[in-house]
């Protein structure tokens, strides 16, 4: 994942909506293929869409109101409401 912080550790909305190419996302699973997007922000939070238009956009949790820290943790919705939780390993600027 790929997102534009700010200071505090929160997504920077206004980084985000000039320059979209900042806040990506890559999904790799060993048996399924690659798919790629971007997060955009939605009613509520924000989600990540694999292609154009709001068809397969997947929640994404613990963004607004949770800082992004190395050694934390951010969990992501699939479709089907399961939750998966990920430790954010590193924090690099760009």
């Amino acid at each position: 994942m790929r997102l534009p912080l700010d200071a505090g550790g929160m997504i920077d909305e206004l980084a985000r909506a000039f320059e979209p190419k900042r806040a990506t996302l890559r999904r790799f699973w060993p048996n399924e293929p690659d798919q790629s997007g971007y997060v955009l922000k939605v009613p509520g939070g924000w989600a990540f869409s694999h292609t154009a238009g709001e068809v397969d956009l997947e929640p994404v949790l613990h963004l607004e109101d949770h800082p992004i820290r190395q050694g934390e943790y951010l969990t992501l919705t699939e479709p089907d409401g399961s939750r998966l939780p990920f430790r954010i390993v590193s924090i690099a600027n760009a």
